[in-house]
């Protein structure tokens, strides 16, 4: 949204690089993350072999600030070691994949048909569970897991005050809060 390409960032000099980590720095220790990196713009993109002239012919996708996306992955890096990870959990999870829990599932199915053992399994499909997560109880399971007050305030701020325009043929709508 901010127009940087991603690329950009690599290839800064090492003035803006320092410039850049204070700035980092100084949202870690205020707690405060940017209003401007909280706009995300709206694009759609056409899905192959669908009907264009409907809306489901189409993918919506939000394009965010460059800085914003650097900064999150910073702020992972320091609320990871806080949070040690589910051992059942396999989306969102570096280096593993749903695939990799499909495997499990396929291997656990072999074992019990080898046994002669009965399997019952029940999936559940989570679509947009990201959009609909529950702020103050994710706050509360942050303080909960000895978060330190500063990370918990940031995450707060960054989920906080939310906001989107739709580009449509280049022209952009007004800004819509984002409820959550």
């Amino acid at each position: 949204a901010d127009g940087i390409p991603n690329s950009a960032l690599r290839h800064l000099p090492f003035r803006t690089v320092a410039a850049l980590t204070r700035l980092f720095n100084g949202i870690v220790r205020t707690g405060h993350f940017p209003t401007t990196w909280k706009l995300g713009i709206i694009t759609t993109i056409p899905k192959p072999h669908k009907n264009l002239r409907r809306a489901e012919g189409y993918c919506p996708i939000t394009l965010l600030s460059t800085l914003s996306k650097t900064f999150e992955i910073l702020l992972l890096k320091h609320l990871a070691p806080h949070l040690p990870p589910r051992e059942d959990q396999f989306g969102f999870r570096s280096e593993l994949s749903t695939t990799l829990q499909l495997t499990r599932v396929i291997h656990h199915l072999s074992v019990a048909a080898n046994k002669k053992e009965s399997s019952v399994a029940v999936f559940l499909d989570m679509e947009k569970a990201f959009d609909c997560v529950w702020h103050e109880g994710l706050l509360f399971k942050l303080i909960r897991a000895n978060v330190p007050p500063p990370l918990v305030r940031l995450v707060a701020s960054f989920l906080s005050g939310r906001s989107f325009k739709v580009r449509v043929d280049g022209v952009l709508s007004a800004e819509h809060p984002i409820a959550a």
